[in-house]
């Protein structure tokens, strides 16, 4: 008995109030014999309370979580039943309300019940975890703190109340507010709601509004040449804010490079085109066995026979449904980009690997390359350089180049210092160090960029079909804006395994080489 009462004296410090359930559960947690089905009934009730009192913060979260998500719903449903009968004489809004508010209200009861349910079970299997923390180090929260349930308290006091007033109003949009500011501007009476909604509800508030900026054109004079106009705004014309400012200024840059550089930008797109008319007449120029042949000779010789199958039955599908040209057309567009991004990424990522400096600059720039959604980087390459296949290849570099840098990068720091130290110790200069030691041991790396270069450039080629670039990607598009469905599919397969074989083509090489 008092091994017993010894067993439980460390589950009993620690859990204070109720100590002996906990005891009992901790226990059958240990000897794994606590039932599958188990519930805290406490938890069950209490929810995110429990768990502030008992200081476990990630369950408190979780409860919170699903409570708030509960409650959120409900006030929706409320908001749209309201709003079907405000608009009873409507009886489209009618029926749309009434199903918005029948789809919150579920949605609040199956959030609740079935949250519930999970937070009870995950209660105790979570408090344990906490009181092995605890017996390692005793300042790990333990018991029960009514402190912590005040600052609950007050966090829910300045969380929750917002969430739900923002649930069951309407959000003003951007006009309304702008209008509104303007009226008080003006001396108008505004109420204190509509106040309070825009400030707290609508968009971030407009803290200062701005003289409107010259309109900027380029126009010629009595010689031909370009010259900057400038054209003050009418007056009485209203102010503008931060958004409409700098989206102006981005524009009025964006239109003076275009027209006193449209040189460089037409020696670019020519350069683009010359290069890609030469890849295009390979691909697309020659005979279909020819290039089959081809395709099928060097995936042998690099993969093997299993992948020399497979690409031969991606070719013929795409033969047989007739996609070989738009197919060969995407290929070459494929193969330009990815030799751009080779050709930039290879040093770029040679010179962050060996310089922390260079690391430091880049390595954000790669960021934002990265995580800006694929369709902005359309917007650039149409304003400098219209439409058709070169802005699709150089959209497709931006977006297809950070994997060639960062994995180069990447292959170039993982060479050993003391490899490099006995290259060094046998006579090797820094360009032999480079060449003979370096890029060797960072192929396998270098290879990987590779592989992610070419599936990026086909994923981007795709896209870039909104911009003219043809291939693939226009027959989707075309397909989508049609309503033809099995066309797309059709289209979307003959795109997958176009990547597939690709991807599986240089993954083979690159673990042959290895």
């Amino acid at each position: 008995m008092s091994s017993d009462d010894d067993i439980r004296k460390p589950f009993l410090e620690f859990a204070g109030p109720n100590g002996a359930y906990y005891a009992n559960v901790f226990l059958k947690i240990q000897k794994a014999t606590l039932s599958r089905t188990h519930l805290n009934p406490v938890a069950l009730v209490g929810s995110f309370i429990w768990a502030a009192l008992r200081g476990s913060w990630l369950l408190f979260t979780i409860g919170f979580v699903i409570d708030l998500v509960a409650a959120i719903n409900v006030a929706l449903h409320f908001k749209f039943a309201q709003a079907a009968v405000d608009n009873v004489d409507r009886a489209y809004l009618v029926e749309r309300y009434e199903g918005w508010s029948q789809s919150h209200i579920i949605a609040a009861v199956v959030i609740f019940i079935f949250g519930r349910l999970l937070f009870s079970w995950l209660a105790d299997r979570f408090y344990v975890i906490q009181y092995n923390r605890w017996r390692i180090n005793n300042s790990v929260n333990s018991g029960v703190s009514m402190t912590r349930l005040v600052i609950v308290t007050i966090v829910s006091v300045l969380i929750v109340p917002p969430m739900i007033y923002r649930a069951s109003q309407f959000s003003p949009d951007a006009r309304t507010c702008i209008k509104q500011d303007r009226a008080i501007d003006r001396g108008e009476e505004v109420s204190f709601k509509a106040r309070f909604d825009c400030f707290t509800i609508g968009e971030f508030p407009t803290l200062f509004w701005i003289e409107r900026p010259d309109q900027i054109s380029f126009p010629r004079d009595e010689n031909g040449e370009r010259i900057v106009q400038r054209t003050p705004p009418r007056e009485g014309s209203p102010p503008v804010n931060l958004n409409t400012l700098v989206a102006q200024k981005i524009d009025d840059g964006i239109g003076y490079v275009t027209v006193f550089y449209a040189f460089l930008f037409d020696e670019i797109t020519r350069l683009l085109r010359t290069m890609l008319t030469a890849i295009t007449s390979v691909f697309v120029g020659t005979p279909w066995p020819v290039t089959m042949g081809v395709l099928l000779f060097v995936a042998y010789r690099m993969a093997g026979i299993r992948t020399t199958i497979f690409v031969g039955a991606s070719l013929i599908y795409l033969a047989l449904f007739g996609f070989w040209q738009t197919a060969m057309d995407t290929l070459s567009l494929v193969v330009a980009a990815s030799i751009i991004c080779v050709v930039i990424g290879l040093p770029t990522g040679i010179w962050v690997g060996k310089s922390k400096r260079a690391q430091f600059i880049v390595t954000p720039i790669l960021d934002v390359m990265q995580t800006i959604p694929s369709f902005v980087y359309l917007l650039p390459a149409i304003a400098f350089f219209s439409i058709g296949k070169p802005p699709g290849i150089l959209a497709t570099v931006i977006f297809a180049a950070p994997p060639m840098v960062r994995l180069t990068a990447l292959g170039i720091r993982q060479v050993s210092e003391d490899t490099k130290e006995a290259a060094l110790a046998f006579g090797a200069n820094p360009r032999q160090l480079l060449t003979k030691v370096e890029l060797p041991l960072a192929l396998p790396s270098i290879m990987a960029g590779i592989n992610q270069v070419v599936m990026m450039s086909l994923s981007m080629v795709v896209i870039a079909a909104l911009i003219g670039a043809g291939g693939m990607g226009y027959i989707v598009t075309e397909a989508l804006e049609n309503t033809e469905t099995g066309r797309g599919v059709l289209a979307g397969v003959g795109i997958a395994l176009l990547a597939m074989m690709i991807d599986r083509v240089v993954q083979k090489a690159n673990l042959g080489r290895r």
